[in-house]
């Protein structure tokens, strides 16, 4: 079992601290290393090691549902630019990486 599948079942059962929100495609949660305040992870619910696994009308909606969290993690923390990163080197489940940054951070 993958480490964000097991963290989706933590948000089930009411065990992960970070869990934020449930959204239709996925479930948001904080990081947990906040090297940049307001570091925020949206995993995909379906458990697919990439975007283009999924059924399109659902990556569409990840997408869409991936850039309304951007935006509200940006508003949340202020930040002057957002970095987002859609990796799965390490862990092979589809999950975006958000960075609210600041001029000089």
């Amino acid at each position: 079992m993958c480490l964000i599948f097991q963290r989706i079942e933590f948000i089930k059962t009411g065990e992960n601290p970070c869990f934020v929100r449930e959204l239709e495609t996925g479930y948001v949660v904080i990081g947990d290393h906040q090297y940049f305040k307001g570091y925020t992870l949206f995993l995909a619910k379906e458990h697919v090691t990439v975007v283009y696994h999924m059924e399109i009308s659902v990556k569409f909606r990840f997408l869409e549902e991936m850039s309304l969290v951007r935006e509200a993690v940006a508003k949340a923390f202020v930040a002057e630019k957002m970095n987002i990163e859609l990796l799965g080197n390490s862990d092979a489940h589809a999950y975006w990486h958000l960075f609210p940054r600041k001029k000089g951070i």
